[in-house]
């Protein structure tokens, strides 16, 4: 053998085997199987499922079968095993399982390689294989399989297990009899003890035995087969629902013994002939033991079939079919109809409950009804009373029941719904409320077991473990006039055949009920009607004697009379003429005495009531007497008011007349034969009655609604005596304060101190005392002891003391004394913690602008400080490179003696060459490129800032008084240099409608306007420095209208946001009557297209994907001018056409300004022009002085030989701006000191009050810039520029103190009066610079700025403090 091959192991062979494989070790023993898997090949690992659920065996116990066949030890050679045994267990070494069909080898005696294939092989047809069960172990018959026995003739001698064939398809493969999941029922029949019966082990069962049982135990139908002469009882899973809780224990014995009324037709079908009928069928109801004890009602049909083996009846096979829901159907179906039948009968609905009673007692079976009780369901009349404890104003009365014995708590004479707690009135509210019948039971307790007890239960006697509450209703928008308590057949579950007969039950009750009150009701009309007519009868009867008797003795009387009686009496003949009619008739009518024309009957009757009138006299012609109600107008100042009350003011018409209520009686005098031969009218005047009536029902109205008003009021109303006693309380007193309900006529109650806050008692004493004292109404805020519980906004709840509003109203008596006093108590807890949530909200939110204020500092500040120092030295590189050129184009000699000896000499200096001037040219250019990288950074930052500040909506609108011309001066000037160097002209105009307007000044934000122009100017020239064509021009225009198309060519864009959801600007907030200012920026540029247009003024979006790759940009420009524009209450726009220009326009709201803000303006203005005028001056002399290298060496030494600006001292942290704007100003020819903090500049202000005020002229000991103190002699300071960030003091601070200690005297100017301090910072927002001149700073300037900015500003304040005269020339 080849070394190598011998040296190959069985992994190495394992692991290139394509087939999924794993390596178990041998269990020592059967009983205690591996449990570990020592290897799993790649092939295994692959297929992941597979994987996990192999891997899954051995800790999975319904895998044991298959992993005790794995796992299987080898048999040993000298145990006692049965060679045939030993030898199948050998042969079984393949199985399918999880779909795979493996193969197991067993190698070297201790390791098992399970090998896996995806089908099994089948190299030859099927054929028999012989398997031997061991003695005792269960046989599983299946119903997919038919096990088939052998002939005892087949058997091998000595073996006396039955040997079972199957068709296998693995030849000489023997599969173990194992299953995962085992069938439960069939576990069950194996346990049963079959040895032990007359049939024997299964094992020894005959063929027909078992061929029948495997047909049985596979139907789905109930079947049960009795075996042998025993008839022993074998039966499938379907048959043992019918067994009940007896199941298993049937399976295996005698029908005798468990079901021995079967004895008798069991025997009839044993003995009966083979050629006689084969079947044996009936019907019957039967009971099922249930597990809990009880039992269940059901009705099966049966037959019973006899099986016949070699003419010899074997078995009896006994099937059912279940029929219980077809005869419970037609028992319900036929106690219906007969409920219907009976309650149709019903006139009234006390005859109702009546006859539902008797017809539920007369249904037979009563095993559906084992029982019942009825109520009828009424208004409480006592149902607003404030005693009650539900909202439930309804009495139940029982009219009738069945199987309750007098007495009994579970259904009580009469239960009060809205106080009352006894038997089921709990479950009777609630059912009121419900639409469908409620359902009882005992399991959870909705169904009190305690009203159970003493029960005569009805039908099997059982006690109702569940019951139905139905609410009876005549229709569904009615109320429940009846209660139905139903309890449900004990031996049959509530399922859906029983829901369904309680919804007919309740359908059949509630229209039965409706017929019922309609038979009633109509009963009760006619009933009405036929007593009032009886009524009437009689009275008319009475009247006619009466009248017939009288008239015949006094007819003179009563004439003599009719004149005087207060009502108004006549006679109407049939055609409806007056024949008669008494003074009160006249008087009441208001018809004038006379002879009465036809018609005056309804002359004086409204016409809206004429009708009922004519119908009454219509009425009158068959009933004898008719009565009603109608109105006359009389006009208010008729003469035959005589006599007659004065009408209420509510019945008098605004045209005067007055509407009088007449009551008529009338009387029909006829004949014999019925017909009318006259008819009497009595008019009785009711107005005044009428009115007292209506007063009366509108005033118990009124105190009824008060009553509930007060019951059902949101706040606590009282009433207390004068020594804290509680007279009276509605609902919410009691339970505001928590204090138990009593009946204050037999308890004395004083509330205040059992439920008031011992720390609100005082305050409420206090407003008593007032209360008592002055006689008038007080309040008080307190707090009660009862909690008050909301939730968060995570849903956690929150408890804290309830607060309430109390009110203390004085009752007086007539003298005025005191003798109680009442109130109502609100509750305010919400609104308190409304409050407290607002105020925390509140806090949040301004330490949240804090934060983001204070990073926006931060962030301004670290970004401008070095933009500030990059443009001061690249302004000194340039400074010094111009001053080289100079020098090399205007050679002067340092001194005149020097002078006069080079002109002697007249040697002529070096020239310089091309190459040198170039460099020098470009290294100006290039620092000025600096310049210009540096300022287009600033106004990136600014843009940033101005983002952050918009989207944290701090960014506010500041007006101030100002020129607009100058605004637009000043955007121009930030631009010269650079249009100049790319050769664009950059002009301005004025409109001619700004100048109509003859405003000078306005109240805007200036800085807001120079930020938007700023960005316009900055794209036109951007766009306009490669055309041709090269001009950009601001327009200036105004008006008192928003501009339109009249006035620019822009089209305006819509704002950003609504009106309404814009942030407020308290600035703006009152001012009106807006002046409009439109800008417009014109350029000659490249153009824009529509599409391109469109993209305009949206963040972080160009004009297109090209404009950022040619010129660059962030995309915030214009959507930050837009913005700003909107604050302003403004709008911006453009108009462009590609390859001509574009014209960028907005317009704002400025205001005119005060009278003391416009002199102010012009005072600062007339300052700037001063010190423009005095530099344009300077600058003059400078250029004749060029020449005269002496004179510029004096402008070095002595500045304009001013003091007030010689000695600055500049206060600043931050070497390297220290450093530079120390030298920048040295450079200029100032005197200059400096500080790092606060601390020390107040130092060197105290240390120069040494000095003289004219003291230290042209002695520059501060030029080096040193700061330790090291000087001789300390500089005399006119002038601070106070840094504000500063370690150990910062520069409002230090401003605070220098104004504190000028105040004292301590420190002033070198030159006298106040020291100028400008603050010099990064801190850009608005309220940083007037917090900066609350502190006491004359100006701010903010950086980045330039030297000469700087000494332009100083020289503004200087001016402005007045320190100077007018003419005085300040550098």
């Amino acid at each position: 053998m080849v070394p190598s091959l011998q040296s190959l192991g069985l992994v190495d062979l394992l692991s290139s085997d394509p087939r999924p494989t794993f390596v178990v070790q041998v269990s020592q023993s059967s009983e205690a199987p591996s449990t570990e898997i020592q290897y799993r090949n790649p092939a295994l690992e692959a297929l992941i499922t597979l994987d996990q659920s192999v891997s899954a065996i051995p800790q999975d116990a319904s895998h044991l079968p298959f992993w005790k066949w794995v796992t299987n030890p080898p048999p040993k050679a000298h145990s006692e095993v049965d060679p045939e045994s030993q030898a199948a267990s050998v042969a079984q070494h393949s199985l399918t399982y999880f779909g795979i069909f493996w193969t197991r080898s067993l190698v070297c005696g201790q390791w098992v390689v399970m090998s896996g294939n995806e089908t099994a092989p089948s190299s030859e047809p099927p054929r028999k294989k012989r398997i031997e069960r061991r003695k005792g172990s269960p046989i599983a018959f299946r119903h997919s399989q038919t096990p088939i026995l052998d002939s005892p003739s087949q058997r091998k001698s000595g073996s006396k297990t039955p040997i079972i064939y199957r068709a296998d398809s693995n030849p000489g493969l023997m599969v173990p009899i194992f299953a995962s999941e085992p069938e439960p029922f069939l576990d069950i029949v194996q346990s049963v003890d079959w040895a032990s019966t007359s049939l024997g082990p299964t094992a020894d069962w005959s063929r027909q035995l078992q061929q029948t049982f495997n047909q049985v135990i596979s139907d789905s139908r109930p079947i049960a087969l009795y075996w042998g002469p025993d008839y022993v009882t074998i039966y499938n899973e379907a048959f043992s629902k019918y067994c009940g809780s007896t199941h298993p224990s049937r399976l295996g014995r005698s029908a005798d013994e468990t079901w021995p009324h079967l004895k008798s037709k069991l025997d009839e079908v044993m003995t009966m002939p083979p050629g006689a009928c084969s079947k044996v069928e009936d019907e019957t109801r039967f009971f099922v033991q249930q597990p809990d004890g009880s039992r269940e009602e059901v009705y099966a049909q049966w037959s019973m079939v006899p099986i016949i083996s070699d003419k010899k009846c074997l078995g009896v096979q006994h099937s059912l079919l279940d029929i219980t829901s077809k005869r419970l159907w037609e028992r319900r179906m036929k106690m219906l109809v007969n409920l219907g039948e009976a309650l149709v009968t019903s006139r009234d609905v006390s005859s109702y409950w009546t006859k539902t009673i008797e017809e539920l007692e007369r249904w037979s079976p009563s095993y559906d009804v084992p029982l019942a009780f009825i109520y009828s369901v009424s208004e409480d009349d006592d149902g607003s009373s404030s005693a009650s404890r539900y909202d439930c104003p309804r009495i139940c009365r029982l009219e009738g029941s069945l199987g309750v014995p007098a007495n009994h708590p579970i259904a009580p004479s009469l239960l009060k719904l809205q106080d009352s707690d006894d038997g089921l009135a709990p479950m009777f509210r609630e059912s009121l409320n419900s639409p469908q019948p409620l359902l009882l039971q005992t399991k959870d307790d909705s169904l009190p077991r305690m009203l159970l007890h003493g029960l005569e239960w009805r039908g099997f006697g059982d006690s109702c473990q569940a019951a139905i509450i139905c609410p009876i209703r005549p229709t569904k928008d009615e109320h429940v006039m009846g209660i139905l308590f139903l309890g449900l057949n004990p031996r049959r579950p509530y399922d859906n055949d029983y829901r369904q007969f309680i919804s007919l039950l309740n359908q059949k009750l509630t229209s039965s009920l409706a017929s019922t009150v309609l038979l009633e009701e109509e009963a009760h009309r006619r009933r009405n009607a036929t007593e009032q007519a009886a009524h009437d009868n009689a009275m008319l009867k009475e009247r006619l004697e009466y009248q017939t008797e009288q008239t015949n003795r006094s007819v003179q009387t009563l004439r003599a009379v009719a004149e005087f009686i207060p009502a108004g009496m006549c006679f109407v003949d049939p055609n409806d003429n007056i024949a008669f009619a008494n003074d009160a008739w006249h008087r009441i009518t208001g018809y004038p005495k006379g002879t009465i024309s036809h018609g005056a009957l309804l002359e004086s009757v409204m016409e809206e009531d004429k009708p009922k009138l004519i119908r009454a006299y219509k009425d009158s012609q068959k009933r004898d007497v008719v009565t009603c109600v109608y109105r006359i107008l009389r006009n208010r100042d008729s003469p035959n008011h005589e006599g007659m009350k004065s009408p209420p003011s509510t019945l008098v018409r605004p045209d005067g007349k007055v509407v009088r209520h007449i009551l008529a009686s009338i009387k029909a005098e006829r004949a014999p034969d019925r017909s009318v031969i006259r008819t009497l009218t009595c008019l009785t005047d009711v107005t005044v009655e009428k009115e007292a009536t209506d007063e009366a029902i509108r005033r118990a109205q009124e105190a009824e609604n008060l009553k509930r008003l007060a019951e059902y009021a949101t706040v606590g109303m009282y009433d207390m005596s004068m020594d804290g006693r509680l007279l009276s309380a509605n609902n919410l007193f009691w339970e505001l304060t928590g204090l138990p309900k009593v009946d204050l006529s037999d308890v004395v109650v004083k509330p205040w101190p059992q439920c008031v806050v011992k720390e609100d008692l005082d305050v409420l004493e206090k407003s008593l005392r007032k209360l008592e004292e002055s006689g008038r109404s007080q309040t008080a805020e307190i707090r009660l002891q009862t909690p008050w519980v909301t939730e968060d906004s995570d849903g956690n709840p929150s408890m804290s003391s309830r607060w309430v509003l109390a009110t203390f109203m004085p009752v007086k008596s007539s003298d005025g004394v005191i003798l109680s006093f009442t109130g109502c108590l609100s509750d305010v807890s919400v609104q308190k913690w409304q409050l407290d949530q607002e105020k925390s909200r509140k806090e949040e939110a301004i330490e949240s602008k804090r934060q983001q204020e204070n990073f926006i500092d931060m962030t301004s500040h670290e970004m401008r400080n070095p933009l500030s120092a990059i443009l001061h030295c690249t302004d000194a590189i340039i400074a010094s490179l111009s001053k080289v050129q100079d020098l090399i184009e205007n050679p002067i000699p340092l001194t005149p003696t020097q002078a006069d000896a080079n002109m002697t000499d007249q040697a002529p200096r070096p020239e310089r060459s091309e190459e040198e001037k170039r460099l020098l040219e470009d290294s100006i250019e290039n620092a000025e490129t600096i310049v210009t990288c540096a300022q287009h950074q600033k106004r990136i930052v600014d843009d940033i800032l101005t983002m952050s500040k918009l989207d944290s909506k701090l960014l506010a609108v500041t007006p101030c008084t100002v020129d607009p011309i100058e605004i637009v001066t000043d955007a121009m000037k930030m631009f010269e240099v650079e249009a100049r160097r790319v050769d664009i002209e950059l002009t301005s105009s004025v409109d001619e409608s700004y100048r109509n307007l003859g405003f000078d000044y306005l109240d805007l934000d200036p800085s807001r306007v120079k930020q938007v122009l700023i960005n316009l100017l900055t794209n036109a020239l951007k766009f306009t420095k490669s055309g041709k064509t090269r001009t950009v021009k601001i327009y200036v225009k105004g008006s008192m209208h928003p501009p339109g198309r009249d006035m620019t060519v822009v089209n305006f864009i819509p704002r950003f946001c609504d009106v309404s959801e814009e942030y407020d600007q308290p600035a703006l907030r009152g001012r009106t009557n807006p002046v409009y200012l439109l800008f417009e920026v014109k350029d000659t540029g490249q153009g824009l297209t529509t599409l391109e247009m469109g993209n305009l003024f949206n963040k972080f979006v160009q004009a297109s994907s090209k404009t950022h790759v040619k010129y660059g940009g962030s995309g915030l420009g214009l959507f930050i001018s837009r913005r700003l524009i909107e604050l302003q209450n403004g709008a911006i726009g453009v108009s462009s056409e590609p390859g001509v220009g574009s014209t960028f326009a907005f317009y704002i709201e400025a205001y005119l300004p005060s009278e003391a803000s416009r002199n102010e303006a012009l005072a600062a203005a007339a300052a700037a022009q001063l010190v423009a005028s005095t530099d344009s001056a300077a600058a003059m002399e400078g250029k004749r002085a060029l020449n005269l290298r002496d004179v510029r060496l004096q402008r070095h030494q002595n500045p304009g030989g001013n003091i007030r600006l010689d000695g600055i001292l500049i206060v600043e942290d931050n070497l390297i701006n220290q450093q530079i704007t120390r030298r920048g100003l040295t450079d200029r020819g100032y005197t200059v000191d400096v500080a790092n903090h606060g601390i020390e500049a107040l130092d060197k202000l105290q240390r120069q009050q040494t000095i003289s005020p004219r003291a230290g002229l042209g002695v520059g000991l501060a030029l080096s810039g040193s700061t330790s103190g090291a000087n001789l002699l300390p500089i005399a300071i006119n002038l601070v520029l106070m840094d504000i960030e500063m370690p150990i003091q910062d520069g409002l601070t230090c401003t605070r103190r220098i104004r504190e200690q000028e105040a004292n005297g301590e420190v002033f100017c070198a030159s006298g009066g106040r020291i100028p301090i400008i603050a010099v910072t990064a801190n850009a927002r608005p309220e940083q610079m007037m917090e900066a001149k609350q502190a006491g700073c004359d100006d701010v300037l903010v950086k980045p700025y330039r030297i000469p900015e700087l000494i332009e500003k100083m020289q503004m304040v200087v001016r402005r403090m007045g320190g100077l005269s007018p003419n005085s020339p300040v550098r």
